[in-house]
């Protein structure tokens, strides 16, 4: 009889830990701040990420601000890069940031929160031909749109280093 209770008792905790527990996506929104972490790559499927990366990228919905920071590591060393953004929309369904501070592009992150899902659009300013010549010059030219993939999203655990190509 003690037995027959003794298991009685410990049948929903064994229930419990045999349920499939999701992971926690880098992926974070409450009334005043968004974090997301993971690694663009881009939107075609035929081409992959260029080295390997992590990017972490921060809103402050008061101060109408977004960081990106992204640690790649090529050459044989690790290299780090800040890039600041200008909110432009924050409502419950997405976040758009914008940055015009590089010299021959415009860059917009759009973050949609019901599919938890980020993009980022670089776009060639409108500028003299001879500076577009420029810039075509450093590969700087159309637009280019990259997708994110969270950390810990079954994308980010079937290529956890981003070092396959893109079969999605």
């Amino acid at each position: 009889m003690l037995t027959k209770l003794v298991l009685l008792l410990m049948l929903p905790s064994m229930c419990a830990n045999a349920q499939k527990i999701e992971p926690n996506l880098y992926f974070f929104m409450d009334s005043n701040s968004f974090s997301g972490t993971g690694r663009w790559v881009p939107s075609n499927s035929n081409e992959k990420a260029a080295y390997p990366s992590e990017t972490e990228i921060d809103c402050n919905r008061i101060s109408k601000t977004c960081i990106e920071a992204t640690a790649e590591y090529y050459s044989g060393h690790p290299h780090v890069s800040v890039a600041y953004f200008a909110i432009v929309t924050w409502d419950a369904q997405q976040i758009i940031a914008t940055s015009s501070d590089a010299i021959c592009m415009v860059q917009t992150i759009i973050v949609s929160v019901p599919d938890k899902t980020i993009s980022e659009t670089h776009s060639i300013k409108k500028m003299s031909p001879e500076k577009a010549q420029a810039c075509e010059t450093f590969g700087a030219s159309g637009t280019q749109t990259d997708v994110f993939v969270v950390k810990n999203s079954p994308r980010w655990k079937s290529d956890p280093y981003g070092e396959s190509s893109n079969k999605y």
